[in-house]
């Protein structure tokens, strides 16, 4: 096999890794640009959801075939020498692992995976108790407390965030 072939297929994976993180990043800054600028925070009208999802897949496209298309590059100019491919597949791996590494250190950040940030445990212990909203006080304004907003944004209950935590509370 050439190695323009070669290379096309040994990075196939990472380029399909990277051009969805771009196509987020990117998604992400349309729909804020779209609430932002054009339909705030009105009710959006149902094409603009696929928009949204035409503009990812547009994106996700072009940046993949980008990428294989720089992989055959490198693998026509490579063809010529007699380089050895295993420090490409080694880039490969590494690539590879490394955007699984970045994909799941962001879904642990934002409570995904892993342990649920306090923010969250204090949402879901307002709704289970059928408060209309919730809030926290600043992490380094003392001990942390959650409290529940009735449906006019009046403070009903503040709760210790131990409570919470262990399951208890009023």
């Amino acid at each position: 096999m050439k190695k323009r072939y070669s290379y096309v297929l040994m990075y196939a994976i990472p380029a399909l890794l990277a051009s969805t993180i771009i196509s987020f990043l990117f998604l992400g800054a349309a729909a804020g640009f779209a609430w932002i600028y054009v339909f705030g925070d009105d009710p959006w009208p149902s094409y603009a959801n696929t928009m949204l999802v035409a503009i990812f897949v547009i994106i996700w496209l072009a940046v993949w075939f980008f990428f294989l298309s720089v992989a055959y590059v490198v693998g026509r100019k490579h063809e010529a020498h007699s380089v050895s491919i295993i420090k490409h597949v080694m880039v490969s791996v590494s690539v590879t692992v490394l955007l699984l590494l970045l994909a799941a250190m962001h879904q642990w950040r934002v409570g995904n995976i892993g342990a649920k940030p306090a923010s969250v445990l204090c949402s879901d212990y307002c709704r289970e108790k059928g408060f209309a909203g919730s809030g926290m006080p600043p992490e380094n304004a003392g001990t942390p407390s959650c409290s529940c907003f009735d449906a006019q944004g009046r403070e009903t209950r503040n709760v210790p965030m131990e409570e919470i935590d262990s399951g208890g509370g009023p």
